[in-house]
């Protein structure tokens, strides 16, 4: 294509098919179960929706507005206002940073939907495998015993007393000491390389490469699909959980909440974070999105219906999660806070009991894993389009033809792959929560957040922002948004910034607590590289 003509959708529809699949892809499904159980279980809903309310809708339509307003990337569509042009490198880095758990969530889909294809019984259902442990013990055998529990122990009446811990149910094992071969050596479980997740990884490299090769051109068609199946399995998994014995503990832990919570700064953080998440607020994506949109499309309307359809997808996916952790804990008599930890593995040892409880288990376990690969690739593809639309911003002659793009997507693409083989090691989970905790989440979100908002509303004006989507869309700004340019999205995100200063707490994933070394590490690296993209 020459150099002056930019991609657009073929159809609008195509843009809020893509924005869907963005918008309702890992975040919802991988990213806030997780952090909903880290974080009290429905206390966290209470910071969320208000982050939702005052964040991410204002801050949707900036991101999809500059884009179709200037026809251009993240980083050159802030080039309108130069004094905040940081704005948009910052994102870049925020882009870049997050695509790395991008594509080990992708790798971790691909090696589960490997063993429910290949295998003729669900590896994590059983504890005769060679990364299981003594302690190993199977959700069968615990609902086929009469179970009490003593002190820390399960005791069955048939003599068994097995010493449970949170590492103790098959399903946990097999993500902790075959997914992730986490080194424990009271255990006899040695870290080595892995080999397994390698491949997987080069197979969620190649299928990014197939997606994003073609652009939009390609991208907005594979997005029909993807974004519209997973609601089909969320819908199954949904009545499959509630209906399970024990479900209504969960429901419980999640629909009514223990207040006390949020007087910690970290579930503050957590929710308005996952509430920019979500959205993909500060990233790539929806600015290059807006960008390919043709000038006087209506994206002030369509933002309403994105947004609604995540939180939706959000909730229902935390409404199933509980629901099969309120099973566990019922089963095994215990409390739900230690039927497993929390972590960026939740729903990968919560998922495979549900379904394997449902009729033709393999099928929908395979169908399962086959969604959460879907919605990474609607994930990774919105945010490598994203870079790509910078990059060829910037350096318009790397994409001037199918060939060049498909070079220039190739390295891109190639230094991703060769950034996440630093999490294969037996400590690979915890670079890959450092990764996400203080790249491309959390505190660096709200700090590109509160600078959007500030901008908007007083650099650039929310008033003539406001003019701006009048004409290129034919809609008013509601007063509401305008308000929360200039007062409301600034003010809560500052609160939440100041909050987590005063009420830092380490780093964590399940027990294992961060050394203070690692937590400056993170927050010195974060610091160093949002000033310097500020400032450029």
């Amino acid at each position: 294509m020459p150099n002056n003509e930019r991609d657009t959708w073929d159809r609008p529809i195509e843009s809020l098919f893509a924005q869907v699949g963005y918008c309702v892809g890992l975040g919802n499904l991988w990213r806030f179960p997780y952090l909903c159980q880290k974080n009290g279980g429905g206390v966290f809903l209470i910071p969320y929706c208000l982050a939702l309310m005052v964040i991410s809708i204002p801050l949707y339509i900036v991101e999809v507005g500059i884009g179709q307003l200037t026809n251009r990337g993240k980083a050159a569509a802030w080039n309108r206002l130069p004094l905040m042009k940081g704005i948009g490198y910052a994102s870049v880095v925020l882009t870049v940073v997050v695509m790395i758990p991008y594509m080990l969530v992708m790798a971790w889909s691909i090696l589960y939907l490997g063993h429910s294809m290949t295998t003729e019984f669900l590896p994590w259902t059983t504890c005769d495998n060679p990364w299981n442990t003594n302690s190993c013990v199977t959700l069968d055998k615990v609902m086929n015993n009469s179970l009490t529990k003593s002190n820390a122990s399960l005791e069955f009446n048939q003599s068994i007393s097995i010493s449970y811990t949170k590492e103790s149910l098959s399903q946990v094992q097999f993500w902790r000491n075959y997914v992730l071969r986490i080194s424990n050596p009271e255990n006899g479980i040695d870290g080595e390389f892995n080999w397994p997740m390698l491949c997987a990884t080069i197979a969620a490299f190649i299928t990014v490469f197939l997606v994003t090769v073609g652009g939009i051109k390609v991208g907005g068609k594979v997005v029909y699909f993807t974004a519209s199946f997973p609601y089909v399995i969320l819908v199954a998994l949904l009545i499959r959980g509630v209906t399970l014995e024990g479900a209504s503990k969960g429901i419980r832990a999640y629909l009514f909440p223990n207040l006390s919570h949020l007087a910690k700064a970290q579930v503050w953080v957590d929710a308005v974070s996952q509430a920019t998440y979500t959205f993909g607020i500060g990233f790539a994506a929806l600015t290059a999105f807006g960008g390919y949109n043709r000038h006087k499309n209506n994206f002030y309307r369509s933002t309403f219906v994105v947004v609604c359809l995540g939180c939706v997808t959000s909730l229902t996916m935390g409404l199933a999660t509980f629901s099969v952790l309120g099973h566990l804990a019922h089963v095994m008599g215990i409390d739900i806070n230690n039927v497993v930890q929390s972590g960026p593995g939740l729903v990968f040892q919560v998922f495979p009991v549900a379904l394997a409880l449902m009729p033709a288990s393999k099928l929908w376990t395979a169908m399962f894993f086959l969604m959460i690969y879907f919605v990474a690739i609607d994930t990774s593809f919105s945010e490598f389009e994203g870079l790509m639309a910078v990059i060829g911003d910037a350096f318009p002659a790397t994409v001037s033809t199918r060939l060049k793009r498909a070079g220039t997507n190739t390295i891109l693409g190639t230094a991703f792959f060769a950034a996440c083989l630093s999490q294969l090691p037996p400590q690979g989970i915890y670079i890959f929560e450092m990764f996400n905790t203080y790249g491309g989440s959390g505190i660096s979100m709200i700090f590109v957040a509160f600078s959007e908002a500030v901008t908007i509303g007083w650099l650039w004006n929310a008033e003539q922002f406001k003019r701006d989507v009048k004409q290129m869309t034919g809609s008013n700004l509601a007063k509401p948004i305008i308000y929360c340019y200039k007062f409301l999205t600034p003010l809560v995100t500052l609160f939440v910034l100041f909050f987590f200063i005063i009420k830092w707490e380490p780093l964590t994933v399940g027990d294992f607590v961060y050394p203070t070394w690692a937590n400056v590490l993170g927050g010195s690296c974060l610091c160093v590289l949002y000033s310097v993209s500020h400032l450029l």
